[in-house]
């Protein structure tokens, strides 16, 4: 089936060739002639998508495919909300891709074959920058045995509990997604969460709503520093209170609202209160070095959200 599949790139960099190297990763795909789209989406970038894309003008059968959208400042959901509703009505899947991270050639071929196998949402082992070990293995929370084999050594139906798999030891990137879009078309990222939380409550929208799970064990993707610089943040920094703000108000929001075991609520508890912790220790760290934006912060983020003053007041039912 041709044209089955169109991937979405969110775009927002500070560095010259990221996207480059992404889009590249798409052109070596082994079933590249099944993309019908590659829509990237300009973020309000300081380093903005076209002249990137300028660079590519000697792979003609990329550019052709390739979809720019220019868009104000919104972060990374918003983005990636825009181009799943810029995705074609015939298009059956669609595949994420940050703009600092590559797939491996045969990352959507595995993919769509699971996918074609009756899922519609899976995942695939991947590695973090820097390192060689896959997610799952570091995790240790998928044991391939343990789920019953697909079309191939590396594909996998996924049989166990989801949700406590994205909540407390989720090994999904946002890289290595690909979902039926004709079965979840109302599905989008919560903007609400820029800096942490918005791809995990997407995955519970969607799985929630399937037994349709898969994953490939083997490493089709290699991750950079993340759309949002996630794991980039600082200690001491305005951009990790940021950070942890969405780790807190995410954590909150899924003690309010998703149905999980007992234990499952008492691990999201504990990382809650971690999370609460850490930022305490990042503005204690930001006030000894005067940096005074710490308590600007604190001011907003106590005054104007619940959650997270429910959560600093230690009031979890």
């Amino acid at each position: 089936m041709k044209n089955s599949v169109s991937v979405i790139i969110p775009f927002y960099q500070r560095s010259m060739g990221l996207l480059e190297k992404a889009l590249l990763s798409v052109a070596q795909q082994s079933a590249f002639s099944q993309i019908d789209k590659v829509i990237v989406v300009d973020d309000g970038s300081p380093i903005g998508a076209r002249e990137e894309i300028e660079q590519l003008n000697n792979n003609q059968p990329l550019l052709e495919k390739i979809q720019l959208i220019e868009k104000p400042n919104g972060g990374v959901a918003s983005a990636r909300n825009a181009g799943i509703d810029a995705v074609s009505a015939e298009v059956k899947y669609v595949a994420l891709l940050d703009p600092d991270d590559v797939w491996l050639p045969d990352h959507l071929e595995l993919a769509l074959e699971a996918l074609r196998s009756g899922s519609d949402f899976h995942f695939n082992n991947f590695t973090h920058i820097g390192q060689t070990v896959g997610a799952f293995e570091r995790a240790g929370y998928i044991t391939p045995s343990e789920h019953p084999p697909l079309d191939n050594e590396y594909n996998h139906t996924y049989k166990g509990d989801i949700v406590r798999q994205i909540t407390t030891a989720n090994v999904i990137g946002a890289s290595s997604v690909i979902y039926d879009i004709k079965k979840h078309k109302d599905c989008r990222f919560k903007t609400d969460f820029q800096f942490a939380g918005e791809d995990y409550l997407m995955w519970l929208d969607i799985t929630r709503n399937t037994d349709g799970i898969s994953f490939t064990n083997k490493i089709t993707t290699h991750c950079g520093e993340g759309i949002n610089l996630f794991s980039g943040a600082a200690w001491c920094s305005a951009h990790l209170s940021k950070r942890l703000f969405d780790e807190i108000n995410y954590r909150y929001f899924l003690l309010q609202n998703i149905a999980m075991t007992e234990s499952n609520r008492l691990r999201v508890v504990e990382m809650l209160f971690d999370n609460r912790n850490a930022y305490i220790g990042n503005l204690q760290s930001m006030l000894k070095r005067l940096k005074l934006s710490g308590i600007v912060l604190l001011l907003k983020h106590f005054t104007y959200n619940k959650p997270f003053r429910d959560t600093f007041l230690k009031r979890i039912k």
